[in-house]
């Protein structure tokens, strides 16, 4: 028996101390709930635990995310509802507006009210926000999206209009013989009549049987119109009309010089109407199958002065030079102008700038009572970007402007630049300008198209060309300007230059009485002449537009936003740094502007009509942003439900790595606590069994 070393109180005291430390974790385990209180209790499990927990807190916080997205979505949602029923409403007054029983004042009352709309609709999307966010501003556009949609709508809506033009024409088609005399036939119904037409050779003579209508030109009026009317007549029959279309023939004999000798008789018409600005005016209509009807009508209103003063006398040669050429044209080039195309009337007309611009070209753009080229604030003084930036603010049309300066002013830039290319491009010379342009009528009366007229010598078909004139034609526009200075730049009047009478009036026509001259005589009798011709030619001649077979329309004109541009926001509903954890939300901008609706104009019963294709097309618009916002938020609310499935899941096996079985811990603990309670009962047995030693020692 040994004292100094008691082995079996080591012992015990070695055993009771693993149980206690057995207790101390079970306790602890038990008391936290988790099996894994430390890095030492399961190194590897706490590694896999760990991760588990990112995903799941970086999940929870992407639901969260996409909740968010889901309310920006709803934001976004609820005000282009409310942009939709603006809209809505708008068509209903651009509908309400195109009725023929509206007033002037009935429409501008509706535009009070269509304006106020484009402001509230400009108001939300400059007000819609989450979190500080603008919403329908443009922030968070799809680059270059709405650009590009907006300029697809642009030439829908120039598509329609062209075409409402073509097909507001045929109401003014009226038939004068037959069965539908008096009535108002629609183009098909016109190349449905029967009977051929006259084609002009310089073989054959074209003359025509001459029937007025028996309405005295004068009818109507009364008081001082019918006295300035009454004076007026013969002037414009022995001296005005006469020196215009020899004026006109002269410069322009390839193209008009076989009507030399021609019987074509002219209507005249003096009326009174003091709202309108016209002077003068040349219509054409259609007799039988073989026959046109003319007429010239003269606004006593306008002419202020009779007898005629040299101003006045100025003024009102120019206008006849300018109404004779459509007379012309209507005559020699009846294709493009009525747009006949294998009898299909109103197909391929020629674009309204060629049709004015090249009557301004023979009278004249730049005459001193004639502002249609100072309307575009163009002079001799203008630099060529003044003079570019001034063109494009007026641009060319395939439809027409209602402004007038777009088919005035530019169409005649355009056509004497035309003129300029054909003879050379080189001189801006009267004589070179009036060649050329003979050069160009001549090539469509043979059967030529405009679109390959323009191709040959300004190397841009039609479409092309009207949009890039400005930038092709500055320059030449700049040595015109020089050129003509004050005087009437009008290739077939007397003055195309520096004006000759001390009192500024330019030397337009020359003086004097032309006798037995019957191309275009005016009747003293009638307010219309119809012309008839021998049977066996088709006056139906001159190549139209295109000729009916088309032309491209180029690339799409898009035009830079001036709304900011964003790149959409990115919803981001996952735990990783992948494109495909975010949702990306685009929309784009909504205001007045970028939706096409900032034009809407409804005071004129055409303009009326073409807004409700702009609104029709900002709905659309609106409809297909609604539609993809509807479309994110549901897979929005599919990722929030993946998302709640997946944490769920992670969490429970998360669970199964770090959670204390409660049940087994327990268990162990009791186990662990009675071997602890045994142990220290045999600690202290142990420590006792020295003590017999001292009985040895008594």
């Amino acid at each position: 028996m040994v004292i100094t070393h008691n082995l079996k109180a080591m012992n015990s005291q070695r055993q009771l101390s693993i149980v206690s430390g057995t207790v101390s974790k079970k306790a602890e385990k038990l008391s936290s709930g988790y099996k894994i209180n430390r890095a030492a209790d399961d190194a590897a499990g706490l590694s896999i635990s760990e991760k588990m927990r990112r995903q799941i807190r970086g999940l929870t916080k992407a639901t969260v995310n996409a909740e968010d997205g889901i309310s920006m979505v709803q934001i976004a949602d609820g005000a282009l509802s409310e942009v939709q029923e603006m809209l809505q409403r708008m068509n209903e007054l651009c509908v309400q507006a195109a009725n023929g029983s509206n007033a002037a004042s009935d429409r501008q009352n509706i535009q009070d009210e269509i304006s106020q709309l484009i402001t509230e609709i400009d108001r939300v999307a400059e007000t819609t926000k989450f979190n500080e966010t603008n919403l329908l501003d443009g922030t968070l556009s799809k680059g270059g999206r709405g650009a590009y949609l907006k300029a697809i709508d642009n030439r829908k809506l120039e598509a329609i209009k062209e075409k409402y033009e073509e097909d507001k024409k045929k109401l003014y088609l009226k038939a004068l013989n037959g069965d539908n005399a008096g009535k108002v036939l629609s183009a098909d119904e016109l190349a449905g009549m029967e009977g051929t037409k006259l084609v002009y050779t310089v073989e054959y003579g074209v003359n025509a049987a001459q029937q007025g209508n028996n309405v005295s030109p004068t009818q109507g009026l009364s008081g001082n119109d019918l006295t300035k009317a009454t004076a007026l007549m013969p002037v414009l029959q022995q001296s005005i009309v006469p020196q215009a279309v020899t004026s006109l023939m002269n410069t322009f004999q390839n193209t008009f010089g076989y009507l030399q000798g021609s019987e074509i008789g002219i209507g005249l018409k003096m009326y009174s109407d003091p709202s309108s600005s016209v002077l003068a005016s040349v219509g054409m209509q259609f007799g039988s199958s073989n026959s046109l009807g003319f007429n010239l009508s003269v606004n006593m209103a306008s002419l202020t002065t009779v007898p005629l003063n040299d101003v006045t006398r100025d003024e009102l040669e120019v206008t006849i030079v300018h109404e004779m050429m459509h007379a012309f044209m209507d005559e020699v080039l009846t294709n493009g102008m009525t747009g006949n195309v294998n009898g299909e009337f109103m197909k391929d007309r020629f674009p309204l700038w060629f049709i004015e611009g090249m009557a301004q070209s023979a009278a004249g753009g730049c005459f001193h009572g004639n502002p249609w080229v100072q309307g575009l604030g163009i002079n001799k003084n203008s630099s060529e970007a003044a003079i570019t930036s001034a063109i494009n603010s007026a641009p060319l049309t395939s439809s027409g402007s209602s402004s007038g300066k777009s088919d005035y002013a530019t169409g005649y830039l355009a056509s004497m630049y035309l003129g300029y290319m054909a003879a050379g491009g080189n001189s801006v010379k009267q004589a070179d300008m009036s060649r050329g342009l003979d050069i160009v009528l001549k090539e469509i009366k043979d059967g030529a198209s405009l679109d390959a007229v323009l191709q040959k010598y300004t190397g841009k078909g039609l479409k092309q060309f009207q949009k890039d004139f400005g930038q092709m034609g500055a320059s030449f526009v700049k040595k015109l300007m020089n050129e003509v200075d004050q005087g009437t730049g009008g290739v077939a009047t007397g003055s195309y230059g520096t004006p000759t009478r001390p009192n500024g009036g330019a030397d337009i026509l020359a003086d004097g009485t032309i006798n037995n001259l019957k191309l275009f005589e005016v009747s003293g009798t009638s307010q219309w002449v119809t012309n008839t011709y021998p049977n066996g030619y088709d006056i139906y001649v001159g190549g139209t537009a295109t000729n009916g077979k088309g032309y491209s329309d180029g690339p799409l004109e898009i035009v830079a936003s001036k709304r900011p541009i964003g790149f959409g926001a990115a919803i981001h509903a996952g735990t990783d740094a992948d494109m495909n954890n975010k949702i990306h939300l685009y929309i784009d901008a909504m205001d007045a502007e970028s939706l096409g609706v900032d034009q809407v104009d409804v005071r004129t019963e055409d303009l009326a009509s073409i807004s409700i294709e702009r609104v029709a097309f900002a709905l659309a618009r609106v409809s297909a942003q609604r539609s993809e916002l509807g479309a994110c938020q549901n897979r929005l609310e599919h990722t929030v439900n993946n998302l709640d499935n997946v944490v769920e899941n992670t969490t429970a096996s998360e669970s199964q790595i770090r959670d204390t079985d409660m049940a087994k811990e327990m268990v162990a603990y009791s186990n662990a606590n009675i071997l602890q309670q045994a142990g220290q009962a045999m600690l202290a047995q142990m420590n006792q069994s020295s003590q017999g030693v001292l009985s040895l020692i008594a």
